[in-house]
């Protein structure tokens, strides 16, 4: 388990939001990574703790060295704001979504673009399944108006579109497996999370009461629950 945990925060004097490493069992601010030219989107630790990727709206993705904050490498190849990024379960692999309409797949030893993903609307989510096999997108538009607001099934290997799960009444702001990698977690501005089977996009079930859109979803770690954050 990361020994650290990351907090999106502004930075006035640059107008640039960054992210800072915290120290989990204090507190304290470790360090604050700086080289972005715009907000900060997402970050995302590699399974080993030892390096950390960040998303910005500089359309970069830059990989960072957590033990003294060097930056690794930046990757490039987007043309709008890049919302999200995951790691891949062995570490070996970024996936980053964006407003291009776009799911790029990197290669993390050498920042090498493996392939790009479309056929999708704006994307503002992206997580691997445990196993690495298969990727999540979700997005929508927006902006309002015609928006696919889905999730996307994909597979790694090839980029095959696997399968599409709609529902969501307006774009689709998070997504996450469960760590069995059998379900899947959605929330979206319309308000509600969904749940879903993955082997067949089937709706399990769909969960009401926030007042406003849902910004992110995550499951515990044994999988029996999860949890919800909404404006």
């Amino acid at each position: 388990m990361n020994r650290f945990i990351f907090r999106l925060g502004a930075r006035a004097s640059r107008l640039l939001i960054l992210p800072i490493i915290f120290a989990g069992a204090d507190g304290a601010l470790l360090r604050t990574l700086t080289g972005h030219e715009n907000g900060v989107n997402s970050v995302a630790f590699s399974p080993d703790g030892l390096s950390v990727a960040s998303a910005s709206n500089d359309k970069t993705i830059k990989l960072w060295r957590v033990a003294d904050g060097m930056l690794l490498r930046t990757l490039t190849g987007h043309t709008n704001w890049v919302l999200s990024v995951a790691c891949s379960p062995d570490g070996a692999s970024l996936a980053s979504g964006s407003w291009d309409n776009s799911i790029k797949l990197w290669r993390v030893a050498d920042g090498a673009l493996l392939r790009t993903l479309t056929g999708t609307d704006r994307v503002n989510s992206v997580t691997f399944s445990p196993d690495g096999a298969s990727l999540a997108s979700a997005g929508g538009n927006p902006y309002g108006g015609e928006g696919d607001n889905s999730i996307k099934l994909w597979r790694v290997a090839d980029g095959t579109l696997l399968r599409t799960l709609t529902g969501h009444e307006n774009l689709v702001n998070s997504v996450a497996f469960s760590p069995d990698g059998t379900s899947l977690a959605s929330g979206s501005r319309d308000h509600s999370i969904k749940l879903w089977r993955v082997a067949d996009g089937a709706l399990l079930r769909t969960l009401t009461g926030h007042e406003n859109g849902v910004n992110s979803v995550a499951f515990s770690p044994d999988g029996l629950s999860v949890a919800s954050a909404s404006n």
